[in-house]
């Protein structure tokens, strides 16, 4: 079976300190890669807090996963993690390649804007200033 593009959001529990965040997410792509994933990126995204109470928590530490695995290793990825105390949830998913490639030609199309409009007021404040400037020296 060929490998499909997975996405994985862990909440690691508050015994996981906010310092330690980055080797927690480290220790999970590892076991990731013992299951035999192949892993593209991993992400921190720090500690949120949940909408309501959960299991008496209130909060927990968010990272973001993306790896490449076989279909039949995300249920053995899920008995493995469901023993770990630090990890408190965690939810695969697959990743829709078009709406990822979508997004990225978005955002290079916002960042090009957003430099011609920087350029722009750049421009007009150099003419600005050129303006106010006094062609001679100034009279006595």
């Amino acid at each position: 079976m060929s490998k499909k593009k997975y996405e994985a959001l862990v909440i690691f529990s508050a015994a996981v300190r906010d310092d330690g965040l980055e080797a927690a997410v480290g220790r999970f792509a590892d076991e990731l890669k013992a299951l035999g994933a192949e892993i593209e990126s991993t992400e921190a995204l720090g500690r949120r807090t949940f909408a309501r109470t959960l299991a008496k928590r209130d909060a927990g530490l968010y990272a973001k996963v993306r790896f490449d695995a076989e279909p039949s290793a995300i249920a053995k990825m899920r008995e493995r993690f469901r023993l770990y105390e630090d990890t408190f949830r965690i939810q695969f998913r697959t990743r829709n390649l078009r709406v990822e490639a979508a997004k990225a030609k978005d955002d290079a199309r916002r960042a090009a804007y957003l430099a011609s409009v920087e350029a722009k007021a750049a421009a007009a404040a150099a003419a600005a200033e050129s303006a106010a400037e006094p062609a001679g020296e100034p009279a006595l």
